[in-house]
């Protein structure tokens, strides 16, 4: 089955040589390479073009497209509505697939026919260490979501519908996941370690009260009699931690993390 896997950037040509490397040398051919560039300033769209050869050498579909955005989620949605593949994964620049042979090893598994999120381990890069994060490990602070969206691969066709809710900044994932839930979209584990990602500067991990926010918002507490209780709650818990986190020494940022993710295994 096709693939189309999907990269968003914007001024990235360091980090993105890295993930394009990483699709050039997947051995799975059945796919479709896209890059939406919210129109980079910086040598990508040169990068863009070399890659552009080395990829129909390789017989493998690559397009790309350069022009403004209204910020990363609004470039998934466009990338989303060009994809022509069966299933879609999303790859940010500066990420990768796990080893070469990942796109076989995932889609060697039988997926069932009613299945429309398929999602897998992740490899998780920290200053400090590394380790593989399973659902298991995810599922402590986000059941809807157990995976990074780096290791997931969603149907087209579910993407071009739903699409990512711009209103929000962060979590907009999450809420696509979310919805896909409530309307009982069946998603399948599969045990693979697809993707290398970075925890350590991701928004997420810098915006922890931002992201309980837009949480709060996306279950529905903002129109519960007690959210005045929870708003408070939040604040009081994350405020202090997203203002102190982004400003204490490094040291002390890679301590934070480490015991925040007990699944680092190894220093690097």
């Amino acid at each position: 089955m096709k693939v189309t896997i999907i990269t968003v950037c914007f001024n990235a040509s360091e980090d993105l040589q890295k993930t394009l490397d990483s699709v050039l040398n997947q051995k799975y051919t059945n796919l479709e390479y896209l890059i939406v560039d919210g129109g980079s300033q910086d040598n990508t769209l040169e990068l863009l073009k070399q890659y552009e050869i080395l990829f129909i050498s390789a017989g493998k579909s690559f397009r790309y497209i350069s022009e403004k955005d209204n910020g990363t989620y609004d470039a998934m949605n466009k990338g989303a509505r060009l994809a022509r593949g069966e299933w879609i994964n999303y790859m940010n620049a500066g990420d990768s697939f796990y080893a070469t042979t990942t796109l076989q090893e995932v889609f060697s598994h039988k997926i069932t026919d009613n299945v429309g999120v398929v999602y897998g381990d992740t490899l998780q890069i920290f200053d400090f260490g590394s380790g593989i994060a399973k659902a298991s490990d995810y599922m402590k602070d986000n059941q809807i979501m157990p995976f990074c969206h780096q290791s997931c691969f969603v149907k087209t066709k579910l993407m071009k519908e739903y699409q990512f809710d711009l209103t929000y900044q962060i979590v907009a994932d999450h809420d696509l996941f979310f919805r896909l839930t409530k309307n009982h979209i069946k998603f399948q584990y599969i045990p693979v370690v697809i993707a290398r990602y970075n925890g350590q500067y991701g928004l997420s991990a810098t915006n922890p009260l931002t992201l309980r926010l837009e949480r709060l918002q996306i279950h529905h507490i903002t129109q519960k009699w007690y959210y005045p209780i929870a708003l408070i709650w939040t604040y009081l818990r994350y405020g202090w931690i997203q203002t102190f986190k982004n400003n204490m020494p490094h040291w002390m940022t890679n301590a934070w993390m480490k015991h925040k993710r007990k699944f680092i295994i190894k220093n690097t």
